[in-house]
């Protein structure tokens, strides 16, 4: 059941009382005006200048009175404005003062940006110091706020509702047909503090659940599709034994690999367990969520059943033995070079110079009788993107980063506009698009290469992500394998994140700091057979004594609030 009627209850209540509460406010200038909106200035800013009913709130009047500022259409201000920008990069992005994409949004929009770059390791501890001392950016892209609670509640970041009531022409159209991630998004106030990215791509919305397998392999050895667990079993004792790759060699197949972009040094138990039937939901691998009500998921018997198989995978060799000590980079060679036999991926950017060897492998059957499933993420991709109070003009950097959720502005973003052919981009005749040749054919990939000219890769950014504007991740040949996917997504609801009250995160960081680590810890020595499955009740105890319960009733009662 779709649980957002009490945030709806919340936003009519909230706006009520603005309306009733609403009293002056101070233009741009300092200056007092009047909150309402007549008697505005119409020439050559985008305004109507006709007397509007009623009062506004108060950052929507302070917008009127700024008569640089544009409601509508591009440029957003007459005069150039200024802004500052943290943005967080990642490695799969190059410079971002030197991206077309972000030069081209710009100028268009008559602002100029001052980016202050922060690498994914330093993330954190930069931005700790920043809301330390309240020296702030005006916008905040591309990275999450440690404690976004407190800041929320510090009112370091502003709420963006009314703006985007007003000014909206992206983000509101799309929360309204995807309500969901406006529910994960908002504040425990009822409030939207970022502008949630959204993900309409459906195979990349798997997160790497997708399995591929080496067809080429399969014919090598006379093999037929794996349908059931025990049949991929076979499968891959076959890749390990029988010289798959034809090489002479027997040595140097990798039965089953994992992709580890993000260096976390995990056996993505999550793809497996699909088979079994299970999946995680509110965007924590610890909880699930069946018909409303949430429970713990790493102490189930069904999971000791996921662990006890990939403890098979493990101690047989076909589950690639370097999982917990390669780098992400390393994982990524193994995939590329085209000497694995299965793996997950949501795309083929990581092996394009081998995909004609693989094809899709639909979920197998287990023999607990569940239907296998591939989870899906949110459509949320998270609170990354958020308007700071130290920002003089945030109506003008609302409708900036409005932009990247409109039809037109996330398709520039992912490189696609009229503007930039021969720059990012390519039309064919049939109207599609595509990027420039020298980026396809880029030998670092082509992922890399768009990566230098947009930051979209990695993820982490407040845009509309779609079938349009994604080709490094969305390319023919995942578009050819989507129909064997298709028929295991996820069909229940997706929730993401919780955004609990300041008071009851700090409970579930309390309890989560021991509890993530062990649970993890002895998921790693179950697999690996450091550790006994007969010490599994011990475990189960240990997860009580760490609050496992006490946990579940926070993610319970973030749960009940929906409705």
């Amino acid at each position: 059941m779709q649980k957002f009627g009490k945030f709806i209850r919340l936003f009519l209540i909230i706006t009520m009382l603005g309306s009733l509460l609403a009293g002056c406010g101070r233009g741009t200038g300092g200056e007092e005006v009047s909150n309402t909106a007549g008697s505005t200035n119409a020439e050559e800013d985008g305004k109507t200048g006709e007397e509007v009913p009623g009062e506004l709130p108060e950052i929507i009047v302070r917008a009127k009175a700024d008569t640089n500022f544009k409601e509508e259409g591009y440029p957003l201000v007459k005069e150039t404005v200024k802004k500052t920008i943290m943005i967080k990069k990642p490695g799969n992005i190059g410079d971002v003062e030197e991206m077309e994409t972000l030069r081209y949004i710009a100028e268009k929009m008559n602002i100029e940006i001052e980016w202050i770059v922060v690498g994914a390791d330093g993330w954190n501890e930069r931005m700790n110091l920043m809301l330390a001392t309240n020296d702030l950016p005006d916008i905040i892209m591309k990275g999450a706020i440690p404690n976004l609670s407190t800041a929320i509640e510090d009112g370091q970041v502003i709420a963006v509702d009314e703006l985007m009531d007003a000014y909206s022409a992206g983000l509101k159209p799309l929360l309204e047909e995807y309500p969901g991630v406006a529910v994960s998004a908002r504040a425990s106030d009822g409030k939207l503090y970022t502008l949630p990215g959204i993900n309409t791509l459906k195979p990349n919305l798997t997160s790497h659940r997708n399995l591929w397998i080496n067809k080429q392999w399969l014919d090598n050895l006379n093999l037929e599709m794996p349908e059931t667990t025990d049949e991929l079993l076979d499968v891959l004792r076959a890749f390990r034994d029988e010289d798959a790759d034809g090489d002479g060699s027997r040595d140097n197949e990798i039965p089953y690999a994992v992709e580890d972009s993000g260096a976390g040094h995990t056996a993505r138990v999550d793809i497996i367990s699909g088979l079994f039937g299970l999946y995680y939901n509110l965007d924590y691998e610890n909880i699930r969520l069946e018909d409303g009500k949430v429970s713990f998921l790493k102490n189930t018997e069904e999971w000791k059943e996921v662990l006890q198989y990939m403890n098979v995978l493990y101690t047989e060799g076909l589950l690639d033995n370097e999982v917990y000590t390669q780098t992400g980079d390393s994982s990524i060679g193994k995939i590329s070079s085209g000497n694995c036999g299965v793996f997950g991926l949501s795309s083929d950017d990581l092996f394009t110079t081998v995909s004609g060897q693989y094809v899709a492998l639909a979920p197998v059957k287990s023999p607990n009788g569940k239907e296998p499933v591939i989870q899906l993420a949110s459509n949320s991709m998270g609170s990354n993107t958020f308007i700071t109070a130290a920002d003089e003009t945030p109506w003008v950097s609302f409708r900036f980063l409005d932009y990247f959720f409109t039809e037109e502005g996330s398709m520039t973003i992912g490189c696609f506009n009229e503007d930039l052919i021969g720059i990012t981009c390519q039309k064919y005749e049939d109207g599609t698009w595509d990027y420039t040749d020298d980026m396809l054919q880029d030998e670092r990939g082509v992922a890399v290469a768009v990566g230098d000219a947009c930051p979209l890769p990695g993820g982490g950014f407040g845009y509309w992500r779609n079938e349009k504007n994604s080709n490094y991740i969305y390319s023919a040949k995942v578009q050819e394998n989507v129909p064997v996917w298709e028929p295991y997504y996820q069909k229940d609801p997706v929730y993401g994140t919780p955004l609990f009250d300041s008071d009851t995160q700090k409970k579930v960081d309390a309890i989560r700091t021991d509890l993530d680590v062990y649970v993890s810890e002895c998921q790693a020595k179950f697999i690996t057979g450091e550790m006994g499955f007969d010490a599994w009740d011990d475990y189960c105890a240990t997860l009580q004594s760490l609050g496992a319960e006490e946990l579940v009733s926070y993610y319970q009662a973030y749960y009940d609030s929906l409705s």
